[in-house]
């Protein structure tokens, strides 16, 4: 195969204690060369603490000083909220209203956080997660407020009353990606309830998120918003959805990555999972789907491939796309293994592949390693996802920054992890 380019892999923050592992998110803001740093510790899983960000103005030459965004995660009586509104983070810049947009995730947890992110498992969901969206008019510098996506009536949050009952149902979807598109709409991507009933479908167990809500299982629609100039803000349309029977997915479509392709169709792929099944006769894989339309309509998911034809498989974890400013075309970072994975297992190796824009399709080729296990120094356990994805915008190469999660064992010691920071140059 031949290599899309090289990569140079080095330690951008260890681990500071054992059983604590360091987060690194790496943003650029806005059009320049703004960049924005976030640090947190994770001690436990999809949970993080002693949040700081960062800015520099000259592409990283210089920082300021670190600001602490929170120690602990804001609470409210007995109610928790991670993500929400804020002044950081970013979104695509959009030429007809001027404005960048940035989709925002939301988590309200009733009682402890920990506790809530393991009964999860046994069919206890004592959550809510909403999609939001914010403006900025000054390239990212600041943020307005908060504005909330919905497909059905419903109450809006009240930042008086985090635990309401009806807030709680009501509206739940995890955000995914947002673009502007060439014809001068943006397109917010979210997994949500989808109506889905199939008697024998229905006796498959279903995993978080497939149990957003009875009858229903977690698929994917997106919003369309056209910019009002007279209202200063978007109108939106809810797309049609799509999704998958439990059978073939037990969690749903989740984390979902959004782009544009050349010829002006947009591309979703998505997650699957395949935990609780067999894991040869229904193996992980990720899954695609094409607008047509602007993303109002979608087609049928199917399996991401190669080129060739033939089948890949991909376990349960994060991926994202890029377009190379260098090179003009469209790459995929991810997890592709050799073998069927069982639910998220393995997380490793970590590549990135260029896509045929007209399959669509991965350009098998091209599949390069950025990150594998290495068993003299890795155990079995090693995570190499939750990545951040960048491109310089001066040298255009690519920046990947991960934290290598399990590399010195399980359990307490999944944490015990540094984050890596990874060039690629093209």
């Amino acid at each position: 195969m031949a290599s899309v380019c090289e990569v140079k892999k080095e330690v951008y923050v260890p681990s500071p204690d054992p059983g604590v592992a360091p987060s690194v998110s790496m943003t650029c803001i806005g059009q320049g060369l703004r960049r924005e740093e976030i640090r947190a510790l994770v001690r436990s899983s999809d949970w993080s603490d002693t949040v700081r960000r960062r800015t520099s103005e000259d592409n990283g030459r210089t920082w300021s000083e670190w600001e602490l965004v929170y120690e602990q995660t804001p609470t409210q009586g007995e109610f928790t909220q991670s993500g929400g509104p804020s002044q950081r983070g970013t979104g695509p810049y959009d030429s007809v209203s001027g404005r960048l947009i940035k989709p925002v995730f939301q988590r309200v947890v009733q009682g402890d956080p920990r506790v809530a992110m393991k009964v999860i498992w046994s069919g206890k969901r004592l959550f809510c997660d909403h999609g939001f969206y914010q403006l900025s008019d000054d390239d990212g510098r600041t943020w307005g407020d908060a504005r909330q996506l919905m497909y059905e009536d419903g109450p809006g949050f009240n930042p008086d009353d985090w635990g309401n009952s009806d807030y709680f149902r009501a509206n739940e979807m995890y955000i995914g990606r947002a673009i502007a598109v060439s014809n001068g709409t943006v397109v917010i991507s979210a997994t949500a309830p989808v109506p889905y009933r199939d008697e024998e479908d229905e006796k498959v167990p279903s995993v978080f998120p497939n149990n957003y809500r009875e009858g229903c299982v977690a698929g994917a629609i997106c919003f369309v918003g056209r910019w009002n100039g007279a209202r200063q803000d978007y109108d939106w349309t809810a797309s049609e959805s799509i999704c998958l029977p439990r059978r073939v997915s037990t969690r749903g479509l989740v984390e979902l990555d959004l782009s544009e392709l050349t010829n002006g169709n947009l591309l979703l792929l998505m997650r699957g999972s395949n935990v609780g099944l067999d894991p040869v006769a229904c193996p992980g894989r990720k899954w695609f789907s094409v607008s047509r339309d602007g993303g109002l309509t979608w087609s049928k998911p199917e399996d991401i491939r190669y080129d060739t034809g033939e089948q890949l498989y991909s376990p349960a974890s994060i991926s994202r796309t890029i377009r190379g400013a260098k090179t003009g075309k469209l790459y995929w970072a991810g997890n592709i293994t050799d073998a069927p994975p069982d639910g998220n297992s393995p997380r490793y190796p970590l590549q990135i592949v260029e896509i045929d824009e007209d399959g669509p399709s991965f350009r098998k080729h091209t599949v390069t390693v950025i990150d594998d296990r290495n068993p003299a120094r890795d155990s079995e356990h090693v995570q190499l996802s939750n990545f951040s994805l960048l491109e310089d915008r001066e040298t255009h190469e690519m920046e990947v920054y991960l934290t290598r999660l399990g590399a010195r064992g399980s359990g307490a010691d999944t944490w015990t992890a540094d984050a890596y920071r990874y060039t690629l140059t093209f």
